[in-house]
């Protein structure tokens, strides 16, 4: 019998315990201490050269005044001062970062503090390790044709993710020209080149169909003697 008014004593405690929590929880609703800021909606990151770019919307709150950016588990973060306008405002901020793989979680803040719920997304930035493995597009020959000053350049393979081959030269009233020799394009013709001059190219390459930079393979030259 002891036992049994021990355990309804127990029972009726926890009870008594577990409302009180309930009521305090729904106290703390009522009062609206507990507020978010807007989320950021269509977080997306774009990889760059030892940087990448975010960008989100804002679609409500005017209240709010900027944004924290975090990387590396929160170990590093950055401020983005917000000024609201009336309608759906784009935010876009780039960030130098090391060649690495990153992370981000974005929130917005009011002045007074209050936070949004995090966005999150992740992305790469590309640095000397990525250029060191890109490749100029060969060549298989090229004649000059002394008729015009000009020279034929026939081309060799490309890489698949090669956008050209960027070509710079001198012509013969001294300006400097450049062209772009597409993947596409087996043979190439200049005309007009400055005689005992050089033509160099270098092919383009993006690693990712959203990245903010081009990238460059080293230049290879061809001696202008026609």
């Amino acid at each position: 019998m002891k036992n049994t008014l021990k355990l309804i004593g127990i029972v009726a405690l926890s009870l008594q315990i577990a409302c009180s929590k309930t009521a305090d929880y729904t106290k703390y609703l009522e009062s609206g201490e507990i507020q978010y800021a807007a989320k950021p909606e269509k977080l997306k990151a774009y990889p760059g050269n030892e940087r990448i770019k975010l960008r989100w919307f804002i679609l409500s709150d005017q209240n709010i005044t900027k944004a924290k950016v975090y990387w590396r588990n929160k170990s590093d973060s950055l401020e983005v001062p917000i000024t609201r306008s009336a309608g759906i405002d784009t935010i876009s901020v780039i960030i130098p970062l090391a060649e690495g793989s990153y992370s981000f979680d974005v929130v917005h803040l009011h002045a007074d503090g209050v936070k949004s719920l995090a966005a999150n997304t992740s992305s790469n930035s590309y640095g000397p390790s990525y250029i060191s493995t890109l490749l100029n597009r060969g060549v298989n020959s090229h004649s000059f044709t002394p008729t015009n000053q000009g020279i034929v350049i026939n081309w060799g393979p490309v890489e698949g993710t090669a956008l050209g081959t960027k070509v710079n030269y001198i012509n013969i009233n001294n300006d400097a020209r450049q062209f772009v020799a597409a993947p596409t394009v087996n043979s190439s013709s200049y005309t007009r080149l400055l005689q005992n001059s050089t033509l160099e190219y270098r092919t383009m390459y993006k690693p990712d169909t959203l990245s903010i930079d081009t990238f460059y393979s080293p230049i290879n030259y061809i001696p202008i003697k026609y």
